[in-house]
């Protein structure tokens, strides 16, 4: 399983760094691309992180899926990057994972993904949220799309996304080697 994380300055830090490091423990292979480039991504509170490579220089159909977090001025990057819309609709398109937490559902809702889907969102993001059925519940999957509602469900929306992918074994595993709730 290929990840490909799409990182713009400016993201909240616990919902990038959580499910890093889970999917990574269950042997995902994640790649983080830079959205504008530069080699240092700088999350909303400051923690720096050296991306692996800038979002134009990779083709989106190697990867199994695709990954957004949120942080409300990282989003506004995200949404600003026609490169970002590309990569969530090619992977979409070919029925691969779109994974998005906290104000980033709203880049798929920009990208049209969501019409047809149940999602979730950080509370107050639902007004931007154009999709089938808003859902108050801390991570909602739908299909190939899976959504959650912001920092405090970053371990259980990283847990989700292993339990779906890779199998509830798998995810089991992991819950226990951190000692998950």
């Amino acid at each position: 399983m290929q990840i490909l994380v799409l990182l713009a300055d400016g993201f909240e830090e616990t919902e990038f760094v959580v499910p890093v490091d889970l999917w990574r423990r269950a042997g995902f292979k994640v790649t983080i691309a830079s959205v504008s480039g530069e080699d240092i991504v700088e999350g909303l509170h400051g923690l720096k992180v050296q991306a692996d490579v800038a979002l134009n220089k990779l083709e989106p159909t190697d990867f199994d899926g695709v990954f957004l977090p949120g942080g409300g001025v990282g989003v506004q990057n995200l949404k600003a990057s026609a490169a970002v819309e590309n990569t969530v609709c090619c992977l979409n398109d070919d029925n691969k994972w779109v994974l998005a937490i906290c104000a980033a559902p709203t880049v798929l809702s920009k990208a049209h993904v969501l019409v047809d889907r149940k999602a979730t969102c950080y509370p107050g993001c639902e007004v931007e949220l154009v999709c089938r059925e808003f859902s108050e519940d801390r991570v909602v999957v739908d299909g190939n799309v899976i959504t959650s509602r912001g920092p405090g469900t970053a371990e259980e929306f990283a847990l989700k996304c292993i339990a779906t992918i890779g199998g509830v074994e798998l995810a089991n595993k992991i819950k226990n080697q951190i000692v998950a709730r």
